[in-house]
């Protein structure tokens, strides 16, 4: 299956519809039952038909995107760097998905082992 530019926004606009899936403060979101029918109407309001397997690989591939870009803004964000040291990612779906994840989702820092 090949995800072209076109899908993935549209994918991004249902995903980011149905917060009950991406919102761990809205109250269904520990419903399976309700996580469940949300990723169905997903699946049903796509334009094309893919499996709930496939759009669960393909947001756990953009959420793990997400995430490392949003670790490498913060970090790049630290005290002492300059306007123009701040990364700013080109992947064209962060903006889409920082829009309505940012709020939710906060990158944490790294630990040391030591």
């Amino acid at each position: 299956m090949e995800w072209n530019t076109e899908l993935i926004m549209e994918f991004l606009d249902l995903y980011e519809g149905d917060p009950i899936i991406w919102n761990p403060q809205n109250q269904h979101h520990k419903d399976r039952n309700q996580v469940f029918d949300a990723w169905k109407r997903i699946q049903s309001r796509l334009s094309i038909d893919l499996s709930l397997k496939v759009l669960k690989k393909k947001e756990e591939n953009l959420m793990a995107t997400y995430r490392k870009l949003a670790m490498k803004v913060k970090n790049s964000g630290r005290t002492g760097a300059g306007v123009y040291e701040v990364y700013k990612p080109e992947r064209f779906a962060y903006e889409k998905m920082a829009s309505f994840l940012h709020s939710v989702y906060t990158p944490r820092g790294t630990k040391t082992t030591e």
